[in-house]
């Protein structure tokens, strides 16, 4: 939450996070393998799980938010 003093009136606003939706199907990259996103396991990391393989492992949540979605 950030708070803003603008002429004695207080503005809060929150932050928008483009998080990662668990369900959501990504691709390591443009043209790598699909994986989808199972839970978020911390602020900063998510559990994925690699279509192709059935492999479950963590992965940055920023490197989500950069892969494209399919």
């Amino acid at each position: 939450m950030v708070h803003c003093l603008y002429m004695n009136t207080v503005i809060s606003a929150s932050p928008v996070h483009d998080r990662p939706v668990a369900g959501s199907v990504h691709r390591f990259g443009r043209d790598g393998v699909l994986y989808e996103v199972l839970r978020e396991v911390d602020d900063r990391s998510a559990l994925i799980r690699v279509i192709e393989t059935g492999e479950e492992m963590t992965y940055p949540i920023t490197d989500i938010q950069a892969d494209p979605t399919e």
